[in-house]
């Protein structure tokens, strides 16, 4: 059996409806023996946990309330199973935590390590809670969502004209998701623009490959887009990389913006790429200060070493922020772009026996120099405003006229990569003097 650490931006609209859109990193789980017993701890234990006493007196009224329930409560004259009134004890402990930490049951654990297969079915937009609203990330492109313009902030207000205020993210996978030709009906809210609309998605199979092929944006300088971290993104990006290294690229934009995320080791993976061998990327900080998990590249650099500015936006959250943050602490890059969108907490997924999970939040991610991510998000370098509208209208249109200079995050990249170095240019300056 295996746990699951995540860095969670939210949800991927995706599978018969949603999938998860996490940092995942397998780690080993004690098998069902094991997990039994820690469920059954002994006294001394369970105190020693709890740090005191009160812990029994709170966990007898819990059993006295299970126990009034199942002898006093009359609907049809059947008393309640155990296991339901478990199920909602566990579900309402979860939702007393942070808008992250939930009980997974049924077929989501299934839906959350789907996600990072790089392919599902649903409308395409990476959601988040925010407060009372489910919140829009990013939309995936050429998904559903992305079709129907649904931006970064925008808000669901309601689903198929039901109220989705106040509801948590299980609740909308349930709301959202559905059969692949199906339709969905959502209100949506965009402060940005401070109106209101309705949009019909139909769910569709999500093809989402997270790696687009390089483009030569001008004489030495390559593009290359990573639009999620799945198990083979960093295979496909030393692949690109390969290729523009035999076509004498010397400087290269990595586009991050509008990445949600994805596995945690792909993302040290793909940072790797860049970055001398055994270099931290990034680390967890749990609630004591013992809980430091530190995560190291494990391969020496791709040959290419190419001069980079990466480019991030709102929409670039988790594993994006976590390489974005690291090649910006090692000055390996230049970012370009806005403040990115500060998710980057830890969600463990805890197996339970009867097949359920806790998704619990264990930790915090930090750069190598200690900056905190969550809520925070990373700032460029070099801010350029370019809103999301923009982004996606002129993302569509790179594909069919290859004008980008219309992009003008990208053409501050490229100028940027341009720009003879410091020291070249003081030498410069020096001769013709």
């Amino acid at each position: 059996m295996k746990k699951y650490v995540l860095v969670m931006t939210g949800l991927l609209l995706g599978g018969s409806g949603l999938a998860q859109a996490p940092i995942l990193e397998p780690i080993l789980q004690p098998g069902p023996e094991a997990v039994a017993d820690s469920l059954q701890p002994t006294a001394g234990a369970l105190a020693a946990k709890t740090r005191g006493p009160m812990a029994f007196e709170e966990i007898a009224r819990f059993t006295l309330a299970l126990e009034q329930i199942r002898q006093r409560y009359s609907d049809a004259g059947e008393a309640v199973e155990y296991g339901v009134l478990i199920d909602g004890a566990i579900a309402g402990m979860m939702s007393k935590l942070d808008g992250y930490s939930d009980y997974m049951e049924g077929d989501s654990l299934k839906l959350l390590e789907e996600s990072t297969q790089g392919r599902f079915g649903g409308v395409g937009v990476v959601i988040n809670q925010e407060g009372d609203w489910i919140t829009v990330v990013s939309p995936i492109e050429d998904s559903p969502g992305w079709e129907a313009g649904l931006l970064a902030g925008d808000q669901f207000l309601a689903v198929n004209d039901v109220s989705a205020r106040g509801i948590g993210i299980a609740e909308a996978v349930e709301k959202l998701r559905g059969e692949p030709g199906t339709d969905v009906r959502v209100r949506v809210r965009r402060p940005s623009e401070n109106r209101t609309f309705e949009v019909t998605l139909t769910r569709s199979l999500i093809e989402n490959p997270s790696v687009n092929e390089h483009r030569i944006l001008a004489e030495g300088i390559g593009y290359l887009r990573v639009k999620t971290f799945t198990e083979n993104t960093a295979q496909f990006v030393r692949r690109e990389l390969t290729a523009l290294n035999r076509k004498g690229v010397t400087g290269l934009v990595l586009d991050l913006r509008g990445n949600p995320g994805g596995l945690l080791e792909s993302a040290v993976e793909v940072a790797g790429l860049f970055l001398p061998l055994d270099t931290l990327v990034v680390y967890t900080q749990g609630r004591e200060d013992t809980k430091r998990k530190e995560y190291r590249t494990t391969l020496p650099p791709h040959r290419l070493n190419p001069e980079l500015v990466v480019l991030v936006n709102r929409g670039s959250a988790s594993a994006s922020e976590i390489v974005s943050g690291a090649l910006q602490d090692y000055d390996r890059a230049v970012l370009v772009g806005q403040t990115t969108f500060g998710k980057a907490s830890v969600q463990s997924i805890v197996p339970l026996p009867d097949g359920s999970a806790l998704k619990l939040t264990t930790a915090s991610y930090h750069t190598p120099k200690d900056r905190v991510i969550h809520e925070k998000g990373i700032e460029p370098d070099e801010i350029v405003d370019f809103s999301m509208r923009q982004w996606l209208r002129i993302q569509t249109g790179l594909r069919e006229e290859s004008d980008w200079e219309a992009d003008l995050q990208l053409k501050r990249a490229v100028d940027l990569l341009r720009e003879p170095a410091e020291g070249e240019r003081t030498q410069d300056e020096h001769v013709e003097n």
